[in-house]
């Protein structure tokens, strides 16, 4: 993991104390150790640290406040909202998923790692997002490659306080993507941000697509 703690600190520009990098060795093992057993990430996977590094590199252009409450739908194994929870530890997360074998290994990594604000919830997200308990209640949504930006905004967008944000996680080119965005739904603001970084962390065409109303 020494690649994404160098990534983390010089990239980044967060300092990592030996607590956080404890945290981010033991996510790796715990997570390893399940996906033997439930299909996590590729069973040939013997480190997450890409995955990791994918789900946290966007904090180069954006930064959580203190009071911020983030929503990760879709997160799977726990990306990118572990990742993230681990770097902003006084951050409320929520994380969502419909796969409950997954959530129940996202809770338990959330307890071995000793987190504080964070929960794993079995959910669709478009279903849950409507909930009073969920509803208008976060100030982000972040999913990383989860579904195409039209989907990401109609899975998100109940969750959200009013003005506030979408991060989709995304590479490659998003053209056709935010055409059919802007084609469905006329009154949306969407930004990319594109990023550059040197080539031994295999970030190439990556970018965020933030996404918000009006």
């Amino acid at each position: 993991m020494d690649l994404l703690f160098e990534f983390i600190e010089n990239e980044l520009n967060i300092k990592l104390t030996s607590d956080k990098q404890e945290q981010f060795l033991n996510f790796e093992k715990f997570l390893l150790e399940w996906n033997q057993k439930i299909n996590l990430v590729s069973r040939k996977t013997t480190t997450i640290e890409k995955h990791i590094i994918d789900s946290v590199f966007f904090l180069k252009a954006k930064r959580f406040n203190e009071s911020d409450k983030i929503a990760d739908i879709g997160t799977g194994g726990g990306f990118p909202g572990i990742p993230l929870k681990i770097l902003f530890p006084n951050n409320d997360f929520v994380l969502f998923d419909s796969v409950g074998k997954k959530i129940m290994v996202v809770n338990y990594i959330i307890e071995k790692l000793k987190l504080k604000k964070i929960k794993g919830i079995a959910a669709r997200a478009e279903e849950i997002s409507i909930l009073p308990a969920h509803k208008n209640k976060f100030n982000y949504v972040v999913s990383k490659a989860v579904a195409p930006a039209v989907k990401l905004y109609e899975y998100g967008v109940n969750f959200l306080k009013q003005s506030d944000k979408i991060l989709c996680i995304k590479g490659g080119d998003l053209s056709e993507e935010t055409a059919q965005l802007l084609k469905k739904y006329k009154n949306i603001n969407f930004q990319i941000t594109e990023f550059n970084f040197p080539e031994k962390y295999n970030l190439t065409d990556k970018k965020l697509l933030t996404i918000s109303d009006l």
